[in-house]
């Protein structure tokens, strides 16, 4: 866990994932609408307002809990894919998201979506 830790504090994709996700923890709305409108790129939020990926995130908190981070699946300088574990289901998430290269890193993809596992027969 320690090693997943330092991956994503290597990458400027795993600092803006490690940001997002102490907020998002923190359940404290007005904050993440602000870190959402300040971090991801314009084209983003064209594509899906503000209010939209606020209400999307506080959806997820409701259903699920706060989350935390299972496994990193891969980290480079711009990109950060993550395995997430729910606090209040089994349930599991993949969470992929990339910044632009220049500073400061707006986010310019962001993928949040349920893993489903193989049942075992």
């Amino acid at each position: 866990m320690e090693n997943d830790k330092l991956a994503l504090r290597a990458s400027n994709a795993g600092m803006r994932f490690i940001a997002q996700m102490t907020i998002f923890n923190s359940e404290h709305a007005e904050r993440l609408r602000q870190f959402i409108s300040e971090s991801y790129h314009d084209n983003m939020l064209a594509a899906q307002s503000v209010e939209v990926r606020l209400a999307d995130f506080q959806a997820l908190l409701a259903a699920n809990g706060k989350l935390k981070v299972k496994q990193v699946v891969g980290t480079d300088k711009h990109r950060a894919v993550v395995i997430m574990e729910t606090q209040h289901t089994d349930a599991f998430y993949y969470v992929e998201l990339q910044v632009e290269e220049d500073y400061p890193h707006k986010i310019i993809h962001y993928l949040h979506a349920p893993l489903k596992l193989v049942e075992e027969e």
